[in-house]
């Protein structure tokens, strides 16, 4: 009887950790993909069928727009995506390498124009448009080069005024030091 209870107990830690790392997996892309929909006279338009598709996987998601013409897909990996969007009595728009990096939510807006579904019109990015204004967010993600931090003006080249953002008197004294070195001398 005990090494039937010892055998449950294993298969009962072992399931629990398999659980919580398929939720740790899960939770891991919280990177989404959402902007409006608008007509070429910029009105917004409801029920358009959106498709967000990754390039690398061929996963595709699709959503429908909202009244105010938004849309938003959520959940997804990193990678290169394909958004299309179609309404009736308009012309199916692709745009084509849109680049999502992970924690990112993209903006995507999208105008349509009037015509016959049958009719698509489609949108490239290229390399060179790698660096994308963000406008979810106020986000400026870069990273800051080494000739750049070598640019900063710094008084003796201290690695930590770049954490202080500089703030030292001419003694070398960091503004947030001198109250403890007034309390020792005086």
């Amino acid at each position: 009887m005990t090494q039937f209870a010892a055998r449950a107990l294993n298969l009962f830690v072992c399931a629990s950790m398999v659980a919580s790392l398929s939720a740790t997996g899960n939770a891991q892309f919280t990177a989404s993909i959402g902007g409006t929909v608008k007509d070429a006279a910029g009105a917004l338009i409801s029920g358009a069928n959106v498709t967000v598709t990754n390039v690398e996987t061929g996963k595709s998601q699709q959503t429908i727009t909202g009244d105010e013409g938004f849309f938003r897909v959520s959940g997804l990996p990193p990678g290169k995506y394909t958004v299309t969007a179609d309404a009736s009595g308009f012309k199916k728009k692709v745009i084509e390498n849109v680049v999502l990096h992970a924690e990112e939510a993209q903006g995507v807006n999208i105008t349509l124009e009037a015509g016959q579904v049958s009719e698509s019109v489609t949108v490239s990015a290229t390399a060179n448009e790698a660096a994308q204004i963000h406008t979810e967010n106020a986000n400026v993600d870069r990273a800051i080069t080494t000739r750049e931090i070598l640019r900063i003006p710094q008084s003796g080249r201290d690695p930590y005024e770049l954490i202080s953002g500089g703030r030292h008197s001419e003694s070398g004294i960091g503004e947030r030091d001198s109250g403890v070195v007034e309390q020792l001398l005086g």
